[in-house]
């Protein structure tokens, strides 16, 4: 009988298979949390040069490109806030013992899509739509 990429075991039984590779994921998961915050000081420290450098020596018509430059700055910070955060989150999971099962519906993540997103919280039937930006 072939993998399914829904499970519907018992929720205590469905992370029964993903236990014994939890310290692996910890491990991926705090590699990842350790460079989302490396970015986040990096991201700090060029605003703090980008904003240094704000005053355009008295020259109006060079204002408006490091005003840009701080603003894709602060965007990228943010999101990188929220990849810790999801980080965290997914850390948090596995110390409680519900990593690789979806928020939603409680059944188990695909092993290939732990791979690729390990915080993951939902499977792809669940997961939220994104908005579209206009």
């Amino acid at each position: 009988m072939g993998s399914t990429d829904l499970d519907h075991r018992p929720p205590a039984s469905r992370s029964a298979g993903l236990a014994d590779d939890l310290p692996q994921w910890r491990d991926r998961l705090e590699r990842l949390w350790r460079v989302q915050v490396e970015e986040i000081i990096e991201l700090s420290l060029a605003y703090h040069d980008a904003a240094s450098d704000g005053r355009a020596g008295g020259r109006p018509e060079l204002l408006g490109a490091p005003g840009r430059q701080r603003r894709r700055i602060l965007a990228r910070t943010a999101l990188a806030h929220h990849s810790l955060a999801e980080i965290e989150a997914a850390l948090r999971r596995i110390d409680v013992g519900n990593y690789g099962i979806c928020e939603q519906c409680a059944l188990r993540l695909q092993a290939s899509w732990l791979k690729r997103v390990p915080q993951i919280r939902y499977c792809p039937n669940c997961r939220p739509q994104r908005r579209r930006r206009r």
